[in-house]
């Protein structure tokens, strides 16, 4: 008799013990089972009514659902435009110093280049002799000046310079000639024995202008290298020859020729 009553009382506490399991379960998942028998419409189908606190159960999970969608949809939304908009101001603060320090860097190379002064290149003075006609047809020589970078040759500079006629932008130049042939080319030229050696190609010989031409043009080429200290007199060449005359009038160039031999 009295195993069965402890029998009894053992089946009882089980009873009470899966029953409070039961409603423990119940509790953390009410919400869940009461929506179930909602959504499966249980008691409509066994009992033929839902209970309204079942039919006016609001699922927690839907409402969470919908809050974190609605939250969601700020934080998608609104962030990225403002992110955008501060990246977009960071590149613009970024690039507005670089811009500004090259701007200043521009303008110091320029200020720099202005304020630097070239250095100061030695110069000379040169004369060469060109030809002025008189009004009744003589022939007068000009004696112009031109400042000229010193140079190792100034000889041959000046007599290049006499060779490309007269500068006719040059108001002291405005109305000299040249007789020297066109198409003349000084080719060689040496100083020995206070002589200048001076070789030309062949168009020396050939003036249209006839015996005045070829006196105006040895004067010329005799008076401006006779400026020089270091030359009394020319020894004219053609194309490294040594001839008597010049051209078909036969002016006398067989032996160096001086100043005195134009007077």
């Amino acid at each position: 008799m009295s195993t069965k009553k402890r029998n009894s009382g053992l089946a009882l506490a089980c009873c009470i013990l899966v029953a409070l399991i039961i409603f423990i379960i119940f509790l953390v998942k009410k919400d869940t089972i009461i929506t179930n028998l909602k959504d499966t419409a249980f008691f409509d189908r066994v009992f033929g009514k839902t209970p309204e606190f079942v039919e006016n159960h609001q699922s927690a999970k839907t409402t969470e659902q919908i809050d974190l969608k609605n939250d969601s949809i700020i934080i998608d939304i609104q962030p990225e435009e403002t992110k955008t908009t501060i990246t977009e101001q960071n590149k613009i603060n970024d690039s507005t110093p670089s811009i500004t320090k090259n701007t200043e860097e521009v303008e110091s190379t320029k200020t720099k280049e202005k304020n630097q002064t070239k250095p100061d290149v030695p110069t000379t003075n040169i004369k060469l002799y060109f030809i002025n006609i008189d009004s009744d047809g003589s022939v007068i020589r000009k004696q112009i000046t031109r400042s000229v970078a010193k140079n190792d040759s100034p000889l041959t500079t000046a007599l290049k310079l006499l060779l490309e006629g007269p500068n006719s932008t040059s108001s002291s130049e405005k109305n000299c000639i040249t007789l020297i042939p066109k198409n003349t080319k000084l080719l060689s030229a040496r100083v020995q024995d206070r002589t200048a050696y001076l070789n030309f190609n062949e168009n020396f010989e050939f003036n249209e202008v006839g015996i005045e031409g070829y006196i105006g043009q040895l004067m010329q080429i005799v008076y401006t290298s006779t400026e020089f200290s270091t030359v009394d007199s020319v020894q004219f060449l053609i194309d490294g020859n040594k001839k008597d005359y010049l051209g078909s009038e036969g002016q006398w160039i067989g032996s160096p020729l001086s100043r005195a031999s134009f007077n």
